[in-house]
């Protein structure tokens, strides 16, 4: 029997204002060491504040009021302030979301290594350098000297997860706790995160504690899993028995969804050949200075496609193929140089046409309740309606939302309740095309198989056109009757699912090979498909 490097009893943690309200209540898991174990539910069921409880490191006015978390068979609760800098320093890493947080954005990427072996070894600073640019080239960055001498802004997202991997394995800790360390980053760059932790692990006998929303994260990395919902453990397993003999009715549940978002769609037979939106060879490029000089950077280079009405077209490529550029062409938020973009139908183009940002809480007024958010777009174009309130109050049923909710303001919703405010808002106007740019990159697996639903029933009852813009090809292959796939500011494919998944195109084929897996056995037969896709790397 293996030894537990992390053992929690009974810990329950509630508001230090109301004691009565308990935010996790008797949760109890082990992490064997050299096992990867991930905590798995919907937003709002626990998940994070069970990882940073295992640091001690709560924010303020969340308290532990009963339990005990050991590591290594030693109380953390109990260590003193010492010890707790030696256990979080040295035993421990530990990889967050939000990246941004990690860092300081006023030092470079070298500096915070330096702090780091500074505070916990005598390394002299070459020594600093000379380790840390490994550690780099571990983490498969290249350039690791340029991304040493770099700022956290001047990185990727997926650069800088990297870069803060590295950071945390540095110091050839025990365990790596990692909460959600991929849910804003493209398949590929998820691939390569989840392998390097996962090689880590295998190469030291390292122990990880993995926290998710996404159950192909699961598949794909864990030996054991626990379930979680409303701040309670509901079931633990070993990953091969949770996928295959799920016992809580909730993890059923999650597994149903994770099974619908693998679905296919089928390819949608136009009976009218006229287009609803026509894109002809349209480009579009940048100047940045570099020293004295300008030079050009084309982020959209002959782009043609056209959308014919009640059709959901999806949009995919990685962070930088020009997809979010794309779009706001599209909505004539920014002019295009080359080509041309036509419209047909009545309404003004952009009444036509509405727009849902992938943040939506950065599209509300903080000021302004529900009902006057949705309601903003009949105020702009100054319609009169005699029905407001009824049109809004008919809205919100339309996404699923009670209508109750008009006078909610947007930090009281959830991450799936403020994605079908911002739906409800783009639908009041009646528009012929919805564009959604990456609706599902906030949400967890129930909140997105939902949302999946959502759009189309939306797409069915109204005939409501939809660009389904996303880096998460799963989720296109869901929803989408068609799909492009955008690379470096070109499409370079145009197919449906089916057509899609036999694709010989070699960017194509490196985007499937980076989709999780459906289920934990997939890994062992997953030999060819990792020969595909280090041969599709390699060609880019």
């Amino acid at each position: 029997m293996k030894e537990h490097v992390l053992t929690v009893e009974n810990l329950s943690v509630c508001l230090q204002s109301n004691k009565e309200q308990q935010l996790l209540d008797n949760v109890s898991f082990v992490v064997p060491s050299g096992e990867i174990v991930a905590i798995i539910g919907e937003s709002g069921s626990g998940k994070s504040i069970t990882a940073k409880a295992m640091l001690n490191l709560l924010p303020k006015g969340i308290a532990i009021s009963s339990g005990k978390i050991e590591f290594l068979h030693e109380n953390v609760l109990t260590m003193s302030k010492k010890q707790q800098q030696f256990y979080r320093g040295t035993q421990v890493g530990f990889v967050f979301q939000d990246t941004y947080a990690t860092f300081d954005a006023m030092r470079t990427i070298g500096q915070h290594f330096r702090e780091l072996f500074s505070a916990h070894t005598n390394l002299s600073k070459q020594e600093v350098k000379e380790r840390a640019i490994q550690l780099l080239q571990d983490m498969q960055l290249q350039n690791a000297e340029n991304v040493y001498e770099s700022y956290p802004f001047e990185l990727s997202g997926g650069m800088r997860q990297r870069v803060q991997l590295a950071l945390a394995l540095a110091l050839d800790p025990v365990l790596l706790i990692a909460d959600e360390p991929t849910t804003a980053l493209d398949l590929r760059i998820q691939a390569d995160v989840l392998r390097l932790i996962k090689d880590w692990s295998t190469r030291t006998g390292g122990s990880v504690l993995f926290i998710t929303h996404d159950l192909g994260v699961v598949a794909e990395m864990a030996d054991y899993v626990v379930v979680m919902k409303n701040g309670t453990v509901i079931e633990t397993a070993p990953v091969m028995n949770l996928f295959d003999h799920p016992v809580h009715e909730h993890t059923k549940q999650l597994l149903h969804h994770h099974r619908e978002l693998t679905n296919i769609q089928e390819q949608l037979h136009i009976a009218d050949s006229e287009s609803l939106l026509t894109v002809e060879h349209v480009g579009k490029a940048y100047f940045k200075k570099k020293w004295f000089r300008k030079h050009s950077v084309q982020a959209v280079s002959d782009v043609s496609f056209p959308i014919h009405k009640g059709e959901i077209v999806g949009l995919i490529g990685e962070s930088g193929s020009g997809k979010s550029t794309l779009s706001r062409l599209l909505l004539q938020l920014e002019l295009y140089e080359q080509g041309k973009i036509i419209w047909h139908g009545t309404p003004p183009f952009r009444k036509g046409v509405q727009w849902v940002h992938q943040d939506p809480l950065s599209s509300f007024d903080p000021r302004w309740n529900v009902e006057k958010i949705v309601g903003e777009g009949l105020d702009y174009w100054k319609e009169k309606s005699d029905n407001k309130q009824q049109r809004i109050k008919e809205v919100l049923q339309n996404v699923g939302l009670h209508e109750n909710i008009r006078s909610v303001y947007p930090y009281e919703l959830s991450g799936g309740m403020k994605q079908r405010v911002a739906i409800a808002r783009a639908l009041l106007l009646q528009p012929e095309l919805l564009i959604l740019d990456e609706p599902f990159a906030s949400l967890d697996m129930s909140s997105q198989a939902r949302m999946l639903s959502l759009l189309q029933e939306i797409n069915q009852r109204e005939k409501t056109a939809i660009l389904f813009i996303s880096h998460d090809i799963r989720a296109a292959m869901a929803l989408c009757h068609r799909i492009l796939v955008m690379e470096k500011g070109r499409i370079v494919e145009e197919a449906n699912a089916n057509e899609l998944v036999s694709s010989i195109n070699v960017y194509t084929k490196s985007l499937l090979a980076s989709m999780l897996t459906l289920h934990p056995s997939d890994r062992l037969q997953d030999k060819n498909k990792m020969e595909e896709k280090e041969y599709a790397i390699q060609k880019n």
